[in-house]
């Protein structure tokens, strides 16, 4: 990790989030911010909603709760590479009957 670190002067990564009747990211004042996730960094750095290092939300299906399994998407891209990959994911709140979820970590990519 260090060799990509230094050799690289950008980074991505891209999660996805499958759930099931379970809102994983805060997309208006009606979701409780509570409920949206915040994602660690290889260097500690915390990113999570309405900060500096806001991860962009490619698409929030996971706002919908019909019963079916939906997603959402989050992509990180930053100039400090020693912030990606995203070792954790926190926190998952405790799951009601009926609620399911499971994180899918995606391709990181050094530029």
């Amino acid at each position: 990790m260090n060799f990509l670190h230094l050799l690289s002067s950008e980074a991505t990564h891209t999660i996805t989030v499958h759930c099931l009747n379970t809102p994983v990211w805060k997309t208006n004042e009606l979701h409780d911010q509570k409920s949206s996730l915040i994602f660690k960094g290889w260097n500690g750095d915390i990113f999570e909603a309405n900060t500096l290092l806001e991860p962009k939300v490619i698409m929030d299906g996971c706002m919908i709760q019909d019963g079916n399994w939906h997603k959402t998407q989050f992509f990180f891209h930053t100039q400090d590479t020693n912030q990606l990959p995203v070792v954790q994911v926190h926190p998952f709140s405790h799951l009601n009957q009926g609620q399911q979820r499971y994180i899918e970590s995606g391709l990181v990519c050094f530029l």
